[in-house]
């Protein structure tokens, strides 16, 4: 006990002795004087203190106090970007976070500045305010520019006009294939009108190939043209199919010596004819034409209908027209039933005039190919469904933009309230500002998309209106011509 009560004692005579001489031992700070223009002499402090240090800072207040709190599209777009959080990158600031966007490395030095947001103001709107001038978001004027310019591209599929001479300019289209098959049977030297079939057929699809060949590759396959009409010849007549102008781009010159050099001779296998296009087009996926040039129907046994079906459904876009010159009645029914079934056309040519007009006009759409324009927007009807997740990809930037947002505002309140710079009650009006907020963002980008989806929709129905106005014309156009 006594060990304790000198102890106690020793250390409270020491605490009196360096309390009794704290104020008497502390030494003046100096002072450091300098003579003014007029003689007297100024107190300027510390020597190493600048002019920049004693000009007082612009308050925090002054730079916020008359900026908007966004609620509208005009004043999201007008938001500066924080001081902190100007240079996130686009991608990082509209991304969506599966947790806290939280503060970046710029935290301790925000923290400061809090700091002194708190000992000018304790309002809730200057202290929100106050945050969105060090981390609003960067993104709200860059979506919504994206939104305002944001298209997409519907299918709209070619529209031809009918009637265009050869020579005429040609509608911009997706390049096709044509096979013209010439019938070169026996039949075909009879004559018409004082001339041989054979002769008026040549040079009718001669110039048919020069129309055709402006924009779609050409071949020009021949039938009936080995052999003779006599029974004994007629499986090699009905066997034989040649190719005599290679598919390929049309020349003039070249294509005229092939077809010069055909000679009618023997029997007409159409089936067969049909049947060699579409084998040695198999697997070409592009757009395909068979035109035939005949003057009568099968005489070899087959089923030009069936092999014109086949060919037909072997890919889309393909047909099978015919022109049937000085064909009899049997015949013609026939060809017709073969177009029907190859889904093209059938044109009847009695006379040298009209198997020119059919050669040199191009095809009136078919009845197919008219209701083939509208069904193949429903088989696009996809594309409203892509339509929607590109342009939601863009309308959710603005709104991840703003969460992102107030998920840096949250922590940096919840900083002010840790560091007991604000009261609870002051933590929670600001909150519901920030959540105020993020109402208003929701329903900015609402109106933005919508704005978007009316204007891209438009674009889509005008596609549509363009293609019901066709198919009417077209239709009226084969009523008049009793097609």
């Amino acid at each position: 006990m006594r060990k304790w009560t000198a102890r106690f004692l020793i250390i409270l005579a020491g605490a009196v002795v360096m309390g009794g001489c704290s104020e008497k031992d502390k030494k003046e700070p100096e002072v450091s004087t300098e003579v003014s223009a007029e003689g007297s002499q100024q107190d300027t402090g510390t020597e190493d203190q600048t002019v920049e240090e004693q000009m007082p800072e612009t308050s925090i207040l002054d730079k916020i106090k008359d900026t908007q709190i966004p609620d509208s599209e005009e004043t999201f777009r007008a938001l500066k970007p924080g001081i902190f959080t100007e240079d996130i990158p686009y991608e990082e600031e509209t991304k969506q976070t599966w947790g806290w966007f939280g503060l970046g490395d710029y935290k301790e030095e925000l923290t400061e500045k809090l700091g002194e947001v708190a000992a000018e103001t304790q309002d809730p709107e200057l202290i929100f305010k106050a945050l969105q001038y060090y981390v609003a978001s960067n993104a709200y004027e860059r979506v919504a520019t994206e939104l305002e310019e944001f298209g997409y591209d519907w299918f709209e599929p070619y529209l031809p006009e009918p009637g265009e001479k050869e020579g005429a300019e040609e509608q911009a289209t997706e390049d096709g294939q044509a096979i013209i098959l010439l019938d070169a049977s026996s039949s075909m030297l009879l004559s018409v009108q004082g001339k041989q079939k054979m002769a008026i057929a040549k040079r009718a699809t001669s110039r048919f190939a020069s129309t055709i060949g402006m924009k779609d590759d050409v071949s020009l396959v021949v039938y009936g043209h080995a052999g003779s009409q006599n029974q004994s010849d007629k499986e090699l007549s009905c066997t034989t199919i040649e190719e005599v102008y290679p598919l390929g781009a049309y020349h003039a010159d070249e294509f005229k010596k092939a077809v010069d050099g055909v000679e009618a001779k023997g029997w007409t296998p159409i089936a067969e004819a049909i049947k060699y296009a579409r084998e040695q087009t198999e697997g070409t996926t592009a757009k395909l034409t068979v035109y035939i040039v005949s003057d009568g129907a099968e005489t070899c046994g087959g089923d030009p209908i069936a092999e014109a079906k086949a060919f037909a459904e072997g890919s889309t876009g393909r047909q099978v027209n015919i022109i049937g010159f000085d064909v009899d009645r049997e015949g013609e029914n026939q060809l017709k039933a073969v177009a029907e079934a190859g889904k093209g056309e059938y044109i009847s040519a009695k006379t040298i005039d009209e198997l020119d007009q059919s050669i040199t006009k191009q095809w009136l759409p078919s009845s197919y190919e008219i209701m083939g324009k509208s069904n193949s927007l429903l088989k696009h009807w996809g594309q409203g469904y892509d339509e929607m997740v590109q342009r939601f990809a863009i309308s959710d930037r603005f709104t991840y933009a703003s969460l992102n947002e107030s998920d840096r505002m949250h922590e940096a309140l919840g900083i002010m309230s840790s560091e007991q710079w604000i009261t609870q009650e002051i933590q929670e009006e600001v909150r519901e500002i920030i959540k105020k907020r993020e109402q208003d963002a929701v329903e900015v980008m609402k109106e933005l998309d919508e704005r978007a989806r009316i204007r891209v929709e438009n674009e889509r129905q005008e596609i549509v209106d363009r293609v019901d106005e066709w198919m009417d014309r077209m239709n009226k156009l084969r009523e008049a011509q009793g097609k």
